[in-house]
């Protein structure tokens, strides 16, 4: 026996979509589900808006880091 902790969505049909861990083998299982009593309240789209949100404090939206990062690795790799 073994205990799983997953996020499972029910969808507006009722229907319920589990992503189960890749190291499971393929089949069908007996299991026991127990929800929470309130759907989870921050998604990780929810926290990615709040993060952007705090950073355009100091960071204007035009400007990219990750082209900034990858503009200065490339230029690391030229002086090794």
């Amino acid at each position: 026996m073994r205990a799983l902790e997953i996020i499972v969505t029910i969808t507006q049909d009722g229907k319920l979509l589990v992503n189960s861990p890749i190291d499971l083998p393929v089949g069908e299982y007996n299991a026991v589900l127990v929800l929470e009593d309130q759907p989870i309240s921050s998604s990780i789209q929810t926290s990615v808006q709040e993060a952007q949100a705090l950073l355009r404090k100091y960071i204007p939206a035009s400007r990219r880091l990750s082209q900034e990062l990858i503009e200065e690795r490339r230029l690391e790799s030229w002086s090794e």
